[in-house]
């Protein structure tokens, strides 16, 4: 079963009528970079269609190439089949702009500004069930 944590000023009856099937989850991973593309890897990996944003130009399709090389040396060694490699680069749909998910994870540059300003597009694109998570690892979130 899924476990839920309640956020600060959530209601047991909110948390309780919040529910998404996270095994279907539309992903949308914010950032190409190396945590991004391996984020964004892992989610296809488990079968999630999964949309890939940067705002640098052609960062997205950079990384996805770079993942398919990453990918094929594995092949190479045994690791994987060309067949689940296939099904995972499939899965990986670099996007030029924003699009609504059910799951998104920003990756993005350790700036507090920006990532409230990425937050405040994302909340006005998704639907209020969208989960926003962050791979932040310097700047609290509470």
């Amino acid at each position: 079963p899924r476990r839920l944590c309640r956020l600060p000023g959530q209601t047991q009856a909110e948390l309780e009528g919040f529910r998404m099937n996270l095994d279907t989850a539309h992903v949308l991973v914010v950032g190409a970079g190396l945590m991004g593309a391996g984020i964004a890897q892992v989610a296809a990996q488990a079968g999630h269609e999964v949309a890939l944003f940067d705002t640098r130009d052609g960062a997205a399709e950079a990384a996805k190439a770079k993942l398919a090389a990453t990918l094929d040396g594995l092949v190479a060694k045994g690791k994987l089949s060309a067949e689940a490699v296939a099904a995972t680069l499939a899965r990986i749909k670099p996007v030029a702009a924003l699009q609504p998910a059910d799951l998104v994870i920003e990756a993005i540059v350790e700036n507090l500004d920006v990532k409230r300003t990425l937050f405040a597009e994302l909340e006005a694109l998704l639907p209020d069930e969208a989960v926003i998570a962050t791979n932040t690892s310097s700047i609290s979130v509470t």
